[in-house]
């Protein structure tokens, strides 16, 4: 039995291994994707090996997001967190962990750019003016941290949300 675990584990692996080199290429998907990652590290506690799986990605600026999903070798059980951090999941089928991870990632453009606008509101109440926010703009599309990175497409519609911003401004001052 032990084997179809370490089977289902590979295979897991496998499909893991695929979802995420579809988000690294080319670097501007690369970018809109987080830089996702992902690591597998294996600890023994008590003659228990556990497997630990981390998917990480960041939003523009560089806040970093974490994915932990644990698999343990004797009862072939995945354990991690809802999307909502608040609910522990164990199962024992691959294909519900694959299935929550997938969502989680083809969610990530849309948080990316949640998180630029929420920048862009900011800058906004700061009262940066809105050549200062296109120099901020322009500093995440060139940040060497490519997590923190903002894609060209990011970068549209963070300028979008600015000049949508300054016109709304403009016709409530009229």
């Amino acid at each position: 039995m032990g084997v179809a675990r370490k089977d289902t584990l590979e295979e897991f692996k496998e499909r893991l291994d695929r979802i995420v080199v579809t988000c690294q290429r080319p670097e501007e998907r690369r970018i809109g994707y987080g830089n996702l990652r992902h690591e597998y590290s294996e600890y023994s506690k008590d003659g228990k090996t556990t497997v630990n799986i981390a998917v990480i990605y960041e939003t523009p600026g560089g806040s970093t997001t974490q994915i932990n999903i644990s698999f343990d070798n004797g009862t072939g059980t995945y354990s991690y967190l809802d999307r909502d951090l608040e609910t522990h999941i164990a199962s024992h089928d691959p294909d519900q962990v694959i299935a929550t991870i997938e969502e989680v990632v083809e969610g990530i453009p849309t948080k990316r750019s949640k998180q630029l606008i929420n920048q862009v509101d900011n800058w906004l109440e700061m009262g940066k003016g809105r050549y200062e926010i296109f120099g901020e703009l322009n500093k995440l599309l060139q940040t060497e941290f490519l997590g923190g990175r903002i894609s060209t497409n990011e970068l549209k519609e963070g300028i979008q949300h600015v000049v949508e911003q300054y016109a709304k401004v403009a016709d409530e001052g009229t």
